[in-house]
């Protein structure tokens, strides 16, 4: 059985332009050399593409959902294969593509999510202060916000909040803040996600309540140390080792269909060469334990 690779080579919907070059980037730098030395195999990549007659003018989401319904569609045709998927995504607004392709594939009922990132990426456009889209996909799978976005993707039900993991987290808006403590999203922060408790505890309770799992890391978890090109960084983040082990031990509950990884900007010189190192370090630490986690 070989890993999927799914590209979405995108910022939004511009596509190889900033975090949108990052996921070719890492294919370049030697990912799938690097995966096959660590005894991962690999399926050749496939690249999602948002053709230039669906693009609207004036509306980013739902070119955006367009996007993620392109990247549903293989996602989907690879977990059907039973090969799961690892999606290289230019930014977070991908992931409800990835999700979307993950329900058609498995069906929407016990799903679960879990979110490694330095931000909560939990609002909504009431809660936002800056408007910025790709602080908004939790809520968006959450059903809190984007109908339309969602229905472009295809997404055919949102995710429960009790379904839901927050990890690393560090930095939450005031109102954002709010509605998180309004819902039942599981938080773990960055230190105990490092500490290894309580993360491991909600993982295994998710893992017992969820049949399938979609695992989404925004490079930013990391501290700014390992990540130093990142487009929104937060200090107190994590160790390249201590994701990598977070990684590991959702991908070791055999129920992660899909792992989306995103936020490499690989521009910036040398700061974008040790974000990318530190990106191949991480993925070839972790991937191993998807391989061998005993099937569900």
């Amino acid at each position: 059985m070989d890993l999927a690779i799914v590209t979405v080579p995108y910022r939004y919907d511009e596509p190889d332009e900033g975090l949108g070059a990052g996921p070719n980037a890492l294919l370049r730098a030697g990912l799938i050399d690097r995966l096959q030395l660590a005894g991962v195999s690999t399926a050749p990549p496939v690249a999602a593409q948002l053709r230039d007659e669906e693009r609207e003018p004036g509306r980013v989401a739902v070119n955006i959902g367009r996007l993620g319904a392109r990247t549903a569609a293989l996602v989907a045709e690879s977990c059907r294969a039973g090969r799961p998927a690892l999606v290289l995504a230019g930014d977070d607004t991908a992931a409800v593509g990835v999700v979307s392709g993950a329900q058609l594939a498995c069906g929407a009922e016990r799903l679960g999510l879990v979110w490694l990132d330095a931000h909560g990426d939990f609002n909504t456009p009431e809660t936002s202060y800056s408007g910025i889209l790709a602080g908004m996909p939790v809520a968006i799978l959450a059903g809190l916000a984007g109908p339309l976005w969602r229905e472009a993707s295809g997404l055919i039900a949102p995710i429960p909040t009790d379904r839901i993991v927050l990890a690393g987290v560090r930095d939450l808006d005031e109102q954002e803040s709010a509605l998180l403590r309004a819902t039942a999203v599981r938080i773990i922060s960055a230190s105990e996600v490092a500490a290894g408790e309580p993360f491991t505890t909600a993982i295994a309770s998710l893992a017992r309540r969820c049949d399938r799992i979609c695992l989404h890391v925004d490079l930013d978890v990391l501290d700014p140390r390992f990540v130093p090109s990142a487009s929104t960084p937060s200090a107190n983040g994590l160790t390249v080792e201590e994701t990598a082990r977070a990684l590991a031990e959702v991908l070791a509950t055999g129920k992660v269909s899909t792992l989306c990884v995103s936020s490499l900007n690989p521009g910036a010189g040398v700061r974008g060469e040790r974000s990318l190192k530190s990106t191949l370090a991480m993925l070839e630490r972790a991937l191993p334990a998807w391989w061998t986690a005993p099937p569900e």
